[in-house]
């Protein structure tokens, strides 16, 4: 082979090489920018939005990458995020664990600036992706996330930097005093002050992991001044795999926002199959509008709801707001006096939204013919109830319960499903036996 014949082959394989990188590369951010075209479903949690107007966004407000101890890089996240249909992440890296120090450095800013460059870019059509700066602050006797943060390297003034399991946990166990009065809590509130004075907003993460009682969120009058000055405005009731029933009552009692995180180390995917779940775990933002403010907004006016195995939870408003959100109720089918039945009607409840609910009928004198009083009604899916005892003219609805929802650490949503508009000469009489043509009549 001449030496001209040579380099010509060895510029043509590289064209080869370069132009099948850039298909995959093409592939790869064609998979994720299309992914919104997707139904909603477990892996695309997209929401309609309220009867009041907000919109239902989902979130993560507690994402690790390398740059702390998560081992994702920052642009992996957000495809992950953007797969999954969310609109919104915080990266909340650890301010004092570092283990990849050697490759990262100690700049804990890094992550979102990464990440924000990476959607101003438009790749992978990231454009709608909203990210906040966060950080964890993380100490022997809890863990706390702060977001929309200007400067997270603030929170660590004194560049402590643990770069080992065994260093962080020994320095993190000898300072725990589970009565919260001593130098870490001060050290505590001089950080929550500082992400308050940079406009950022702050909450009590996994609150029973740390506990002096285990399984326990235990409110501290530390943890109480902190709630009441404004200084810990949220707490999460789910985290990975863990849910925390009793921070249910914690939020209500002083009223903090309710999150529901991935607080991912790994793939996120990974992490949801080993824990056996169908649906990433999240917080829904109810929302004016989609960027950074908005978001921040639904935290301020504490309008979210957590989403932790196909489980709804959160203020009965909210929660309330949601289910009202994806089920809509129609009157189908009329017939007055029945026969020997008595008057009968048929119902279809729609679920336009990705997970699956599941009722229980509780409206009185309310007779269900082809179900038990529980039913599932599946994600983009509809079912058709019969009952009997149905007064027609005065039909507006049923009174349900939410069996997969939470609105205190042990209640389900009550509500009334209302009906549709609809018109009852159109329905009366269709497809039953009172309409029966006469020349039909004695068929049986």
């Amino acid at each position: 082979m001449t030496k001209r014949k040579y380099i010509n082959t060895m510029i043509s394989s590289f064209a080869m090489l370069v132009s099948s990188m850039l298909v995959a590369s093409e592939a790869s951010a064609e998979f994720v920018a299309q992914s919104d075209d997707r139904p909603p479903s477990p892996s695309r949690l997209i929401f309609p939005d309220t009867q009041e107007g907000y919109h239902v966004l989902a979130g993560d407000l507690h994402l690790h990458t390398v740059f702390s101890d998560g081992s994702a890089w920052p642009t992996l996240r957000l495809a992950e995020a953007a797969h999954d249909g969310l609109k919104f992440v915080s990266f909340t890296e650890h301010d004092i664990i570092t283990p990849k120090i050697r490759d990262t450095g100690t700049n804990k800013n890094r992550s979102y600036e990464i990440g924000r460059a990476f959607i101003d870019s438009g790749m992978l059509g990231l454009k709608g992706m909203r990210l906040s700066l966060g950080a964890e602050i993380t100490r022997g006797i809890g863990h706390f996330n702060c977001h929309f943060l200007k400067d997270a390297n603030a929170l660590n003034p004194a560049k402590i930097h643990y770069s080992t399991i065994k260093q962080t946990g020994t320095q993190l166990q000898v300072q725990v005093d589970w009565n919260r009065t001593g130098p870490v809590e001060k050290d505590l509130e001089a950080r929550f002050r500082e992400a308050k004075r940079q406009g950022g907003i702050c909450q009590w993460n996994h609150p029973t992991i740390p506990s002096s009682i285990p399984g326990d969120a235990v409110v501290t009058p530390f943890l109480e001044r902190m709630f009441k000055e404004g200084l810990l405005s949220g707490i999460e009731v789910a985290q990975s795999d863990f849910i925390h029933p009793a921070a249910m009552d914690v939020a209500l009692k002083y009223n903090l926002y309710i999150a529901a995180t991935t607080d991912a180390h790994l793939g996120t995917t990974m992490e949801q199959e080993a824990a056996g779940m169908d649906h990433r775990v999240t917080t829904l933002f109810l929302t004016r509008g989609d960027d950074e403010s908005a978001f921040k907004d639904a935290l301020e006016k504490r309008r979210t709801v957590g989403l932790f195995r196909d489980t709804f939870f959160g203020t009965k408003e909210n929660v309330g707001a949601v289910i009202n959100s994806v089920l809509k109720m129609s009157f189908t089918k009329y017939s007055p006096s029945e026969m020997l039945i008595g008057n009968m009607g048929e119902m279809e409840i729609k679920n336009s939204g990705p997970i699956d609910i599941e009722l229980e009928i509780l409206q009185p004198g309310f007779r269900l013919l082809n179900y038990p009083r529980f039913v599932k009604v599946a994600h983009g899916s509809k079912i058709t109830l019969k009952a009997l005892q149905i007064d027609g003219p005065n039909f507006k609805g049923i009174k349900v319960r939410v069996i997969n929802s939470l609105v205190t650490s042990h209640d389900q949503l009550e509500f009334f499903l209302q009906a549709q508009p609809f018109d009852l000469n159109a329905i009366t009489g269709k497809g039953t036996l009172g309409g029966i043509p006469a020349d039909l009549d004695g068929w049986m």
